[in-house]
């Protein structure tokens, strides 16, 4: 059985969208909890790959592989923490 830990999903950047952006979520991991947040907001921006590599819409990487611990985001990133 998987363990959900609950995590806050934060955007550092220049996007004005996600000034002071900061969401919680239940996930497995900091990366899933990463794209789970991405995914809801930019769902027509992003494309996961088999290999870990998660895409944009214009066949940019903006994420690596499967170990990246964030998504690039218009000069940022969308990262995860543990929530207390």
């Amino acid at each position: 059985m998987t363990t959900l830990n609950s995590y806050t999903v934060t955007y550092s950047g220049n996007n004005s969208r996600f000034a002071n952006f900061s969401e919680e979520v239940n996930a497995t991991s900091q990366r899933e909890a990463v794209e789970k947040i991405y995914g809801k907001y930019l769902d027509s921006n992003y494309f996961p790959q088999d290999d870990g590599i998660i895409k944009d819409c214009d066949g940019h990487t903006i994420c690596d592989d499967a170990h990246d611990l964030y998504i690039e985001h218009d000069g940022g990133y969308f990262y995860a923490e543990l929530s207390n």
